[in-house]
């Protein structure tokens, strides 16, 4: 089965002509350094805390799409309208968290849902054998046909995810990292939608699901 990257559409007549869509979050008295700070929210595993989230501003000049652009928010979650949140319970989801949030637009406020997949999935979810890596120069690069690309030194064979993190933090003192080349998924995936930390970091969905997107018109991804 294909899967794609859920990302933020960058087509301005989608999400208007703004650098982002949100532009701070409103809420007096709201302190993020506080225990129920949605900042507290951990990279991985179930949030267990009383998390509390803000009422985030979208500009003005922005439009309300389903999918939210936010750089505010970690890139854990994800902001979705309830139309989108009511598609996607349609279709098999990794485990799952739901908060219902406010978003401030032109002194409207409006509802949507912060979503959050406490799994990470790459360990299981990447081929690692199949996949292709390298190790390269941190700040050194080549240049071909206007591309950039960082300087190889060798290539480098992984056969999990914990050998990419010993080889990550072998090298993490010195001029050289890791690189993914090519990522291939795992053939056995059961989800619609899952999420996954380096080093393919993001939310990704089936073929399905994509084109349940694609026929509800949900906009911004």
């Amino acid at each position: 089965m294909n899967f794609y990257k859920l990302n933020n559409s960058v087509d301005p007549n989608v999400t208007g002509h703004v650098p982002m869509q949100i532009e701070d979050w409103v809420e007096e008295g709201y302190n993020y350094l506080a225990p129920y700070s949605y900042r507290n929210i951990p990279s991985s595993g179930r949030i267990e805390y009383e998390v509390r989230f803000p009422i985030f501003k979208l500009r003005n000049e922005a439009k309300q799409t389903d999918f939210l652009q936010n750089v505010h928010a970690s890139d854990r979650i994800r902001l979705l309208s309830p139309k989108a949140k009511e598609v996607l319970e349609k279709y098999s989801l990794d485990a799952t968290q739901w908060y219902p949030i406010k978003v401030l637009h032109r002194n409207r406020k409006l509802n949507y849902f912060v979503l959050y997949m406490p799994n990470d999935r790459q360990s299981g979810f990447i081929n690692w054998k199949a996949s292709s890596f390298a190790i390269v120069h941190r700040n050194e690069y080549n240049f071909d046909r206007g591309m950039m690309s960082p300087k190889e030194i060798a290539p480098l064979a992984l056969s999990n995810y914990k050998e990419y993190i010993l080889k990550v933090r072998a090298l993490r003192e010195t001029a050289l990292k890791v690189h993914p080349q090519k990522i291939i998924l795992a053939s056995h995936i059961e989800y619609d939608l899952f999420r996954m930390k380096v080093p393919f970091m993001g939310y990704f969905c089936s073929v399905h699901l994509k084109t349940a997107i694609e026929e509800a018109g949900l906009t911004g991804f």
